[in-house]
């Protein structure tokens, strides 16, 4: 997979004229309902010969700014890449981006791509709030531009209980500090991203300040986790989270963290 910056790709014309199967969204917390939306991508490029796929996504989240990530962009993009998508395009959303109408993201992905398949969730939508626009109105949009673009939307994946999965579910879950219903909606462990933090060593255990970590952190407690190195070596550790420290207890700390997973919450 391939990564780009939305700008820097519609000055070099790399992909103008591929057709283009197209999901945007923000993504932060890949869950259940996004993994639906990439696996209808991937059968609408085996169903339309000679097109790509393409996900468009945002360096910061539109709509949650200060309730914290679930992810980085170094994660999302690994995940986004295990469904085979051709290409990860960034979006920086800027004050001036943010000012953009629906119709004229529109016309800037003209420029970008020749979209012909829209793959998004029930509840898009994009450009400001004076004047933006869901996925019918957006591919009729395309229309009025000359541009014939199938629309394929994707419904809600749902709980057991019947609660619509979505990345403020999962925040909300995560402040809980319910990491096993994180785990079951979302398909997978909640993964912090260590690569960029310095570690330090407190009592012989690997600490990280909580100020500098990114993503949003499960409340103070000790909880089962999985060390990942930057070698790609993995071995159960403690992970105990206070006011100022994240620590993982069993891991020597002269490597070099790559991540750590974070199961449940221990029972003393």
């Amino acid at each position: 997979m391939k990564v780009y910056g939305f700008d820097s790709l519609i000055d070099s014309g790399e992909k103008r004229e591929q057709d283009m199967v197209l999901t945007i969204g923000v993504f932060d917390g890949v869950h259940r309902g996004h993994q639906k939306i990439f696996e209808t991508v991937r059968a609408e490029v085996e169903k339309h010969p000679g097109s790509e796929s393409m996900c468009i996504t945002f360096s910061t989240n539109p709509k949650n700014r200060n309730t914290g990530n679930l992810d980085t962009m170094r994660l999302r993009e690994a995940y986004v890449a295990s469904f085979s998508i051709n290409s990860f395009t960034i979006i920086d959303f800027s004050e001036n981006f943010s000012k953009i109408s629906a119709s004229g993201f529109a016309s800037q992905i003209l420029r970008l791509c020749k979209p012909c398949v829209l793959v998004v969730g029930s509840d898009f939508k994009c450009g400001n709030p004076k004047h933006c626009a869901d996925g019918d109105e957006m591919r009729g949009i395309f229309a009025s531009l000359g541009v014939d673009v199938e629309l394929r939307k994707v419904d809600f994946v749902l709980s057991d209980g019947g609660e619509k999965i979505s990345s403020t579910l999962l925040r909300q879950l995560i402040i809980k500090g319910d990491l096993e219903s994180y785990s079951r909606f979302s398909g997978q462990d909640y993964q912090l991203d260590l690569l960029t933090e310095p570690s330090r060593s407190v009592d012989g255990v690997m600490a990280f300040s909580r100020e500098q970590i990114y993503q949003l952190l499960p409340p103070p407690g000790a909880y089962e986790g999985t060390f990942v190195d930057v070698n790609g070596k993995k071995n159960l550790v403690e992970v105990s989270i206070d006011q100022d420290f994240l620590t993982l207890e069993g891991v020597d700390v002269s490597r070099q963290a790559d991540s750590v997973f974070i199961t449940r919450r221990k029972v003393r």
